[in-house]
């Protein structure tokens, strides 16, 4: 728990945590969650049980039981892998429970930035090994310039490694290119005027709303952070610090929002990180915004999309930058855990060229391998050129404060549920400075009990916790 009263910044110093979680998510990406999958067979009493606690899409999920970790354990016959799938946020709270009891075990973790970002602070940077006399044997020897960077910084700060690279994670807009090409759209919208222009023209020509964001988190229906991250990206696009809820950027996202909310499918109130499948079926023209694992998803079966009739890109400009969100997941291992060499050798395996090279493949995960990228199929080149771009137009990080849970709450049932209400009359345009100005003082006040003056202080500052461009 972090002192009241103590600037959470001060603790650089001492123990350099946000230096420690910028480095984390530097090369990270989005923490989906799914159920609980059962145990593989029993296995002999001289066999490493290694437990992978993850949170993964269910597609995902079933392409590391089924196809991930029986090559593992071909190639490594006497170490056995457990997939534990948790939800979003649960990975910290299990391994804090396991450093509490005592007892961890043969234990290898992947986790979300943020969610890394909120253990470090809940446990004061006590839970992780330190893996730097086997990194080199551990880490690829060709890492992408995120990976290399992340690495030589995490030295130079802290004098050694505690967590690797697994996956990167940046969002694209997806569109179904033969809908548009009915409505005489060429191409996809540039900026966000030609946004609500053309989803009115869509709205036109088929007599249905044709565009979908992940609105479901806000209202109940999915829980979770989809719709604060999304409307995270779009208010850094117009210039906006997110977390000080009440800046002008802030205040003409939600306007911009608010102009496109007639044109917005009917169902986006259920929309999530899992929504895609309506660009096959014809239920909605476009996905503002999702992450690039439902290229594979559509352009297999059942859906068996193709390029000819899937569109991908970096998404509408902001008026003041296109920058991306940078999300994904890192490894590391629970201090205190057993069979470390098993654990090494489960994570090295997860970092090869090959298994990279699969997954990007195959769930769309941005590899942080550079041979995972040598000698890709053609089907797959025109993916990674959208990723390429999406990369090229900026990037940034969600400043990782202990609170950001708090403020995605606070968020949706202050400003995004009064707009945009699953049922009733919604707020008016014109009310979208006094919402954000409230939401603001519900933060001030929960920092303030939570975290102490100092920090609600400097919560005050509109350039305190803004977003961290990389």
């Amino acid at each position: 728990m972090v002192e009241k009263d103590k600037p959470l910044v001060s603790d650089v110093k001492e123990k350099r945590p946000w230096a420690w979680i910028v480095a984390i998510v530097i090369v990270a990406i989005v923490a989906f969650s799914a159920g609980y999958f059962p145990f593989h067979p029993t296995t002999s009493s001289n066999t490493v049980n290694v437990q992978f606690y993850e949170s993964l899409a269910p597609s995902e999920a079933s392409y590391m039981n089924n196809t991930l970790i029986p090559l593992f354990e071909s190639e490594y016959p006497g170490i056995h892998v457990t997939l534990v799938n948790v939800g979003s946020g649960q990975v910290s709270t299990d391994v804090l429970a396991m450093e509490k009891s005592g007892n961890i075990g043969p234990v290898v973790a992947g986790q979300d930035n943020l969610e890394i970002g909120q253990l470090i602070y809940s446990s004061s940077g006590n839970v992780l090994m330190n893996l730097t006399k086997t990194a080199p044997a551990i880490l690829p020897t060709h890492l992408t310039p995120a990976g290399l960077n992340l690495t030589t910084y995490e030295k130079s700060v802290f004098g050694g490694v505690y967590f690797f690279p697994f996956r990167g994670n940046v969002p694209l807009v997806f569109y179904n290119k033969t809908a548009f090409a009915a409505a005489n759209i060429n191409s996809p919208p540039a900026n966000y005027p030609q946004l609500i222009n053309d989803a009115r023209n869509l709205s036109n020509f088929t007599g249905k709303n044709q565009i979908m964001i992940q609105g479901g988190s806000t209202n109940g229906a999915r829980g979770g952070s989809s719709t604060a991250t999304e409307m995270y990206q779009m208010m850094v696009q117009f210039g906006g610090n997110p977390l000080y809820l009440n800046d002008s950027g802030d205040i003409h996202a939600l306007q911009m929002l608010y102009n496109l909310s007639p044109y917005l499918n009917s169902g986006y109130h259920q929309g999530y990180w899992g929504t895609y499948s309506g660009l096959a079926t014809g239920a909605y023209s476009m996905v503002d915004y999702q992450w690039p694992y439902v290229y594979n998803s559509l352009t297999t079966a059942p859906y068996n999309m193709t390029n000819k009739t899937l569109g991908f890109y970096p998404g509408p400009a902001g008026p003041v930058n296109s920058n991306h969100i940078l999300g994904g997941d890192v490894l590391f291992i629970p201090k205190g855990a057993t069979n470390v060499p098993s654990l090494e050798a489960f994570m090295g395996f997860l970092l090869s060229a090959q298994v990279q090279k699969d997954t990007l493949l195959n769930l769309s995960w941005v590899a942080i391998n550079s041979a995972a990228y040598e000698n890709l199929p053609a089907k797959y080149s025109a993916i990674d050129s959208a990723l390429g771009n999406a990369t090229a137009s900026g990037l940034f990080l969600r400043n990782p404060t202990p609170w950001i849970t708090e403020w995605q709450t606070i968020f949706c049932n202050v400003v995004f549920n009064k707009l945009f209400p699953v049922s009733g009359t919604p707020a008016s345009n014109s009310t979208i400075p006094s919402l954000l100005s409230s939401a603001h003082s519900q933060m001030y006040q929960y920092i303030l009990k939570n975290y102490g003056q100092a920090n609600a202080t400097l919560y005050n500052n509109p350039s305190a916790y803004a977003p961290i461009t990389v």
